[in-house]
């Protein structure tokens, strides 16, 4: 009986859990629908205020309403409501003594694909008073910035997205905000709207002509430059294209130079075995991935750096030449190293003010950095020089290949700062950005000097300056400056053996 008793009671306990349980999921279900009409009520259009004050109707309420623009119907409602003007002649603005017309034609945004974006998305700052907008348009609310290597080059980031994306070909630069704009007048002086929506098509053979002309008044060259071919990564932030016919040259002689440093690497002995070239490719793939994965790998890494990087074993054998090449090694090696920081972060976060910074060669740190490594390196020839064909110590063998390497890289530099000078010139940089490139800067205003039309010169300049980055490339493997692929290699087989 007892038991019985004791067995009711579990019932009764659990069936009292039960129904606490099921009040729960029905509280738990009334709150989640009280939850989902507060938040529907909360999502409603509203006034920002009450529409009446002291018992008059508040007539700014029919401008100054809230509509959501993040929907199709609110960017519909927000251009019905700028339209209500701006579709009607009356709608005009002054700039330079001359009326130009503000008449937006609502079937050609209805076409592009801006048709359901609301007016004040893109024309952030025109509800004031006066109802007038000063920035224009900005596109890189909602657009993340151009990568600065690919077919849109740095220069570019000074460029209104308008005036390459805008149908009309008349621009112009404005001194006051740093930028090239589309123009109010044409070349005959006569009003044009701007109020055209209809986008260009970029992929037109012309479409870089509007600026890149003789004559253009925009600080632009007179050729259409290509993009930095992927070779030129070791100092330049570039796009993986390769950029043209002598890019491509060079590419193939450098992959050439490498597979005939490697076959004569693998001519010799390969841990003891002598004949057999699968033998020795096996061996030393073996070596290479059994160094890689080791628990030895970050005391590896470590001699890498110390060895390779920092050359410590040439400073133990004399601190001259060891400053000397240091001066034109780490140079190039941080600029390389920089560039392909830059790659990442540029595709990664694009629109992170990171990454304008990187992409940016007329930013504080990316002009200080660029010229600072520049001039490092000249000095370093410049001794490198002195040691070779004046000072003459024993030690030192004035071999052809240690020459032209040094010419090459020389005149890369030199060519370098000149065309940094003239690029500075033509697309009249401010003093306050200026300065911060301490040598190209200089030269930019010794160039002005000489009555010279730069912005014809500038294309030579700036292929000069790409061949012979393509002939450094292409000579790499070649030279004496083949250990820079053959001695990191050379390490981690050695300490393999070891």
């Amino acid at each position: 009986m007892a038991a019985n008793i004791n067995k009711d009671r579990t019932d009764m306990g659990k069936r009292g859990i039960k129904r606490f349980i099921g009040r729960m999921w029905y509280l738990t279900i009334c709150l989640g629908f009280f939850f989902l009409a507060w938040q529907v009520n909360a999502g409603e259009i509203k006034p920002m205020m009450s529409s009446q004050l002291e018992g008059k109707q508040r007539d700014c309420l029919d401008c100054h309403r809230l509509p959501n623009v993040q929907t199709n119907a609110g960017g519909f409602a927000s251009q019905a409501f700028c339209l209500e003007c701006h579709r009607k002649d009356v709608c005009v603005k002054t700039v330079n003594k001359t009326k130009v017309s503000l008449k937006v034609d609502p079937i050609e945004i209805r076409k592009g694909r801006h048709g359901f974006v609301g007016c004040i998305q893109c024309h952030t700052d025109v509800a004031r008073s006066p109802h007038q907008s000063i920035t224009g348009a900005q596109c890189l609310a909602c657009h993340p910035v151009h990568n600065g290597a690919g077919q849109i080059h740095a220069p570019h980031l000074r460029v209104q997205c308008q005036a390459c994306h805008g149908v009309s070909k008349f621009v112009y630069f404005d001194k006051e905000t740093d930028q090239v704009r589309p123009a109010h007048v044409n070349d005959k002086k006569t009003p044009i709207g701007l109020t055209d929506h209809t986008l260009q098509d970029t992929n037109r053979a012309d479409f870089c002509q509007r600026c890149h002309t003789p004559g253009n008044k925009v600080g632009a060259a007179h050729a259409v430059l290509p993009a930095k071919s992927v070779i030129c990564i070791m100092c330049h932030d570039v796009s993986l294209t390769m950029g043209g016919p002598v890019f491509w040259v060079a590419f193939i002689l450098l992959i050439l130079g490498i597979l005939f440093t490697v076959l004569f690497w693998f001519q010799g002995s390969v841990q003891g075995e002598e004949k057999s070239m699968h033998r020795k490719v096996g061996l030393a793939s073996e070596s290479i991935w059994g160094t890689l994965f080791s628990r030895d790998f970050f005391t590896i890494l470590k001699t890498i750096f110390f060895d390779v990087i920092l050359q410590r074993r040439l400073l133990q054998e004399s601190v001259k030449r060891w400053f000397i090449h240091s001066l034109i090694f780490l140079p190039i090696l941080f600029r390389f190293f920089l560039s392909i920081f830059t790659f990442f972060v540029s595709r990664i976060g694009p629109e992170s003010s990171l990454a304008v910074i990187l992409i940016n060669k007329n930013s504080g740190f990316i002009s200080f950095v660029n010229d600072l490594c520049g001039i490092l390196i000249l000095l370093g020839i410049v001794l490198a020089a002195l040691q070779r064909l004046i000072i003459k110590p024993p030690h030192v063998v004035s071999e052809t290949k240690d020459n032209l390497a040094l010419l090459l890289i020389g005149l890369l530099v030199l060519m370098g700062f000149l065309a940094e000078g003239v690029r500075i010139l033509m697309t009249q940089l401010p003093p306050e950005v200026g300065l911060y490139s301490f040598i190209g800067y200089p030269i930019s205003r010794l160039l002005s000097l000489t009555g010279i039309h730069w912005t014809a010169v500038y294309p030579y300049l700036w292929w000069t300056h790409a061949v012979l980055g393509a002939v450094f490339v292409a000579y790499l493997p070649f030279g004496k400056m083949r250990h820079m692929f053959n001695t990191p290699l050379t390490l981690l087989l050695n300490y393999k053996m070891k």
